[in-house]
């Protein structure tokens, strides 16, 4: 708070105060008193008023000062008060209680749709482990159903019945992976694995998927080492492969996977991994919002069963966990989604010295 700013605040008293003077020294003229007792008397008061505004800035400079930076510089405005001393003066104590009050009452709101949004997410995570269990014995009958099937129709009935068991399966996942995503931090462990690995461990994941769609799966290089998590990987791979197969062309669709080192020897080095369809492909105008929640666009539109949650589940483990995404197509052409990984195991090294 600067002294200026603060004698502006005060204009109103200040002008009172020139008045003030101004009529105090005509009286004193009129009653017949020199020249110089007048202006000496004028600059007493004059210094008296800014000296009584001098010591009131220097009283309140280091609270309201505090205050200006807490509100530039903090993360959170709720921390204020706790670094702010409580000033003795009565307009800084009332001020101080004032924003204490509302911090308090703040804090209190989010440590309860904290609260909220804990339970429901472990409400979530107990709700899909139950669902899965009478999934696992639907599976079971399906196999002793298949198994006991004669007639060719009863043994297709029972193949369809496992896929749609699958979807369930998948959406499923899906809730799982997106109530855990509020705290990756709890479940997640950063680690060396082979992109080859990652890669293979997906497409088995998938395989009755790809399979049932006729994709054919092409590798090209994949020998690379990236630091990351496993589950979490595979479960963003099974997403990019679904989505794949939902749009594969009717004829020789495929899927490929591939990757190539960037900045070797930098400080940034990292892995690029590209996972590109011949599908059908995404408009232009459709490419920048593939990972908005919820969005399908013009696809979507055209009778494929499209939620707009995979591609979003994407981007925002990708984002928790460090992985750089982004996507790009050609209508008609088909889709590429290129995941980064960074090669600097350092950067995953908490604030204990430990390797996540």
């Amino acid at each position: 708070m600067k002294f200026g700013s603060f004698v502006l605040s005060h204009a109103s008293t200040c002008f009172i105060l020139a008045i003030v003077v101004l009529i105090s020294s005509f009286v004193l003229f009129v009653a017949g008193v020199s020249v110089n007792i007048i202006v000496f008397t004028a600059i007493v008061e004059v210094i008296g008023t800014l000296t009584a505004l001098a010591i009131d800035w220097t009283r309140k400079k280091r609270f309201f000062g505090d205050l200006e930076a807490c509100a530039s510089e903090v993360d959170h405005p709720l921390w204020m008060t706790e670094m702010v001393d409580r000033p003795e003066y009565l307009e800084g104590s009332i001020t101080y209680d004032a924003l204490s009050a509302i911090a308090h009452a703040a804090n209190d709101d989010v440590a309860e749709y904290r609260r909220q949004v804990a339970d429901y997410r472990e409400y979530i995570e107990t709700w899909v482990h139950e669902a899965k269990s009478p999934l696992a014995a639907a599976h079971l009958m399906v196999d002793n159903l298949r198994a006991e099937a004669l007639a060719d129709t009863a043994a297709e009935k029972t193949e369809s019945i496992d896929e749609e068991l699958k979807r369930v399966e998948g959406y499923i996942d899906q809730v799982l992976f997106y109530a855990r995503s509020e705290a990756l931090d709890r479940d997640y462990l950063i680690r060396a694995y082979s992109l080859a690995d990652l890669v293979a461990a997906a497409l088995r994941a998938n395989a009755s998927t790809l399979i049932g769609a006729h994709v054919a799966p092409v590798l090209g290089t994949l020998d690379f080492e990236v630091f990351t998590d496993e589950k979490w990987v595979e479960f963003i791979l099974g997403q990019i492969i679904q989505n794949s197969v939902k749009y594969a062309r009717e004829e020789s669709p495929r899927i490929e996977f591939s990757g190539k080192l960037i900045g070797e020897g930098s400080a940034d080095e990292r892995v690029e991994l590209t996972v590109s369809d011949n599908g059908c492909g995404v408009s232009a105008s459709d490419v920048p919002r593939v990972f908005d929640k919820g969005f399908t666009g013009e696809n979507g539109r055209t009778g494929k069963r499209s939620t707009g949650i995979g591609l979003y589940l994407v981007k925002r483990l990708c984002d928790k966990m460090g992985v750089g995404v982004a996507a790009s197509s050609q209508p008609g052409e088909g889709f590429v989604i290129t995941l980064t990984f960074s090669r600097n195991k350092f950067r995953f090294v908490d604030r204990g010295g430990a390797l996540l």
